[in-house]
């Protein structure tokens, strides 16, 4: 529920939903005064959750904000429905300055490196650029997606650079999909691991009982 609270301090959007496979999930969503929409158990990625969701919906923008993001920045959702304002946008992201008291090597903190136009160049789990002097950006899991985008993805399924970094935003440099990313102070934290857990607890200061 923490990520359904964190989403709806944003201003942007016009509804906010939870795709699940889950009854279970959907009835706690429902109870707590939000929308679900039950998805098959079959799907191999939140993408194609997302995707399936949103072929029900009528809306043009697409935002995915995944459930393992519990401290997801209100305004960074904000600019990154922005974006689309320009209309030759048709997939963006987040993204934050790395903090410098956080390893680089760390392959669940995601980099990123954009191009002058504020376009994505390359993502990875590997410390990039490659040297001192590199100014990396560390990648804040959320994507919009233009919803014609979003479905085309999904058609494509995924590339050698995907499998690889274990990255599915990949799957739209690769097919020459530009993805535009809004910086700004937004750095967030997925629970992916015990060890992302144990470090939001210091960061964010989240209790036990809370977390």
């Amino acid at each position: 529920m923490r990520v359904l609270q964190r989403v709806r301090q944003a201003t942007a959007f016009r509804a906010v939903w939870v795709a699940t496979d889950s009854p279970r999930i959907a009835d706690a969503v429902r109870a707590a005064g939000g929308e679900a929409i039950l998805t098959r158990a079959e799907l191999s990625s939140g993408l194609d959750r997302v995707a399936e969701a949103a072929r029900d919906l009528d809306d043009g923008i697409i935002v995915n904000i995944q459930g393992d993001e519990p401290f997801v920045s209100a305004a960074g959702l904000d600019h990154l429905v922005e974006l689309f304002r320009n209309p030759h946008v048709r997939m963006g992201t987040l993204a934050a300055p790395f903090p410098s008291d956080e390893e680089l090597a760390d392959p669940n903190r995601v980099k990123v490196v954009v191009d002058r136009q504020g376009r994505a160049l390359y993502f990875s789990r590997s410390p990039i650029p490659h040297g001192k002097d590199g100014a990396p950006l560390l990648h804040v899991g959320v994507y919009g997606y233009r919803r014609d985008t979003l479905l085309e993805l999904t058609r494509l399924g995924p590339c050698p650079l995907e499998r690889a970094e274990r990255l599915e935003q990949l799957r739209a440099l690769w097919n020459g999909i530009q993805i535009h990313v809004a910086v700004g102070e937004y750095g967030s934290l997925g629970i992916d691991t015990p060890e992302d857990l144990e470090r939001a607890r210091r960061h964010f200061g989240v209790g036990r009982e809370t977390a």
